[in-house]
């Protein structure tokens, strides 16, 4: 890695720098690792495929039945057009976004119905919205709250602090990133809570740390509910994987079991929070529990790549995931447009 002086020391800045570099491969890990099983219940899973532990092909998904074990949703496309459209404009530019959403949009396979495969609903009514000639910043759902931001939300974290982007700044661009797509305050209470918390992991914070100040803000918000889940998952995440079935199973904890995205936040923080740093024991754990599990599967991989300083032990499959060279590729191509950004900073 290339010297520079820099407000962040020097080790602590190439272990954030090697993150970058590996953070869209572990995503897209865990997107395929996740997809198979995508809407089901751990009790489903179990019953149709034992204990998953390995890439599997998603012959049971609705719209990717067919497809090679490996394959990647809408997790890996939208996380892959934020950092193409970092790298393209050298910094945040909500047009670029909104521009790779569309190109992602329109390269994506479609149902009969006609809609992207795999993608959320309110993505794909922002994004038509968009091609019809909305404002990106007018053009999310109102009163949505799924997934469909923070899912994505990693490259442009990485790119924030590895870039040395302000804390008011980066809160700034995490608003109008979910506004883009979801337009309530829940969903951005929770983006701003999965920026600090991916924030902190690259600078060597904890978790609790960086989680309570937003879980706090939304039990003021009136969102008491959410604010417990999330209290109880970040300060007395489960240690073993019954504890997690049955602290999440479908009708327990929330609405639309792990895609309403408080939940999808409280399950990846417990899952991540009750394993050791291990990429393949914390994806499996995630896809086990089934829900949402390509999107909670991938941001814990995504949590991890961050913590490690991209030094994560890939699981023997990695080789297996679809477009994982160009995934490597773009991103170091990210770290390295993020570190030129501090070199012209500096």
């Amino acid at each position: 890695m290339r010297s520079l002086k820099a407000k962040t020391p020097a080790s602590r800045k190439e272990s954030i720098y090697n993150a970058a570099c590996e953070v869209l491969p572990a995503i897209a890990y865990g997107d395929a690792a996740g997809l198979p099983v995508e809407a089901m219940s751990a009790e489903q899973i179990s019953e149709n495929y034992g204990r998953i532990t390995e890439l599997q092909a998603p012959s049971d998904h609705p719209f990717f039945s067919g497809s090679a074990r490996g394959t990647v949703s809408d997790d890996t496309q939208l996380s892959l057009a934020v950092a193409e459209s970092l790298i393209r404009t050298g910094g945040f530019s909500l047009k670029s976004l909104a521009a790779g959403h569309v190109a992602a949009y329109r390269q994506t396979p479609r149902t009969a119905e006609g809609v992207p495969c795999g993608w959320g609903g309110s993505t794909v009514k922002a994004v038509e919205r968009m091609i019809s000639g909305v404002s990106p910043r007018e053009s999310g759902e109102k009163g949505k709250a799924g997934n469909g931001v923070v899912m994505k939300m990693a490259p442009l974290v990485v790119w924030q602090v590895l870039g040395e982007v302000d804390k008011r700044t980066r809160r700034g661009q995490y608003d109008l990133l979910t506004n883009m797509t979801h337009n309530s305050e829940i969903a951005r209470i929770c983006t701003r809570l999965h920026g600090e918390v991916l924030s902190a992991l690259l600078e060597g914070r904890t978790v609790s740390e960086a989680a309570n100040r937003s879980i706090r803000t939304l039990a003021v918000n009136g969102f008491s509910k959410e604010s417990e889940l999330l209290h109880r998952a970040v300060y007395n995440p489960c240690q073993i994987d019954e504890e997690l079935v049955e602290r999440y199973a479908a009708g327990k904890s929330g609405t639309d079991y792990g895609f309403y995205v408080p939940e999808t936040l409280a399950m990846a923080y417990d899952i991540f929070l009750g394993v050791s740093g291990d990429m393949q024991a914390a994806v499996y754990r995630a896809v086990n529990l089934g829900g949402d599990s390509d999107s909670t599967a991938s941001i814990v991989a995504a949590m991890i790549a961050c913590q490690s300083g991209g030094a994560y032990k890939e699981p023997p499959d990695m080789e297996s995931v679809q477009g994982i060279e160009q995934l490597r590729t773009v991103s170091t191509q990210l770290a390295e447009a993020a570190l030129r950004r501090t070199v012209k900073l500096g």
